[in-house]
């Protein structure tokens, strides 16, 4: 029932009036580059932080691997996983 439905849908959709054509582009006042240059400027204002920020969590993956390494295990002291320790291999 619902092939039949759609089918009629589908087919009586193409019988409706076509829209207007649509207008002409008005002409565009001032320059283009300045809407250009103020996107660009607020794209590098907010990338630039993120590769600072990134830039500081960097050097945490050094100590991770070095604590791996040595047989440790990373316990996370934060939720969001900012702060963690280095805990010593188990003694059996």
């Amino acid at each position: 029932m619902t092939a039949t439905t759609d089918l009629i849908g589908l087919t009586l959709a193409f019988y409706g009036a076509m829209p207007p054509p649509r207008p002409p582009r008005p002409e565009r006042d001032g320059p283009t580059w300045a809407a250009a240059l103020l996107i660009g400027v607020v794209c590098i204002a907010t990338v630039g932080p993120m590769f600072t920020i990134w830039s500081f969590h960097r050097p945490h993956e050094a100590a991770k691997t070095r604590c791996l390494h040595a047989g440790g295990r990373i316990v996370y002291s934060a939720l969001d996983g900012s702060g963690f320790r280095c805990d010593p291999p188990l003694k059996n």
